[in-house]
């Protein structure tokens, strides 16, 4: 007795193994096929990039600085602030100890596009990252960076540009994560 499905005898189990064997072989193909078509593409890709990317020749030296040792810090800054073409401060609120990412949410989000357009940048490049501290330090009025007569900070993150002994161009917590903006200040214009 056989039993006809309406499209197509459904197998028996003489050629139930000949059928699932082929289904398996089918689907296997199917993804090899793919898989492969993936890997040449990816390849392809990434050989027309690697050919299309030109290397910038910059040079970013990076110092750190807190409140205690500031002043020793940026002496050092301004006497090698000749050797480079941008000297930048930036000025950041301390990392949580227990989260490692800043308390700011506001240099989370700025600190990345930073770096990225410090690193992209043809000028040799000078950054003084200097860290406020703590919440309850930075939120003090008296904070010695609030109150300083050349820094005159009023949030964190701020991007200066350092020239001539002084401050030459500042981007404020509100615009430190605008590329075109850090692009400017970085090339001094």
């Amino acid at each position: 007795m056989r039993s006809w499905h309406r499209h197509r005898p459904i197998p028996t189990n003489n050629n139930r193994a000949l059928f699932l064997f082929t289904s398996l072989l089918f689907s296997s193909s199917l993804l090899l096929l793919l898989l492969l078509f993936f890997v040449f593409k990816t390849e392809e890709q990434n050989t027309s990039s690697k050919t299309t990317t030109v290397p910038k020749m910059s040079s970013l030296k990076i110092v750190d600085a807190n409140l205690e040792n500031f002043a020793k810090v940026f002496e050092s800054f301004k006497a090698d602030a000749a050797k480079q073409r941008a000297n930048l401060i930036l000025f950041l609120a301390d990392k949580d100890p227990s989260t490692n990412l800043s308390w700011c949410p506001d240099c989370v989000r700025a600190e990345p596009v930073i770096y990225k357009k410090l690193e992209a940048s043809s000028a040799d490049v000078a950054l003084l990252r200097a860290y406020v501290g703590d919440r309850p330090t930075w939120r003090n009025p008296s904070h010695p960076w609030r109150i300083d007569p050349i820094f005159k900070l009023t949030g964190v993150p701020t991007l200066v540009r350092w020239g001539n002994e002084a401050i030459d161009a500042r981007l404020e917590d509100h615009e430190a994560h605008i590329e075109a903006k850090i692009n400017t200040l970085v090339n001094g214009e």
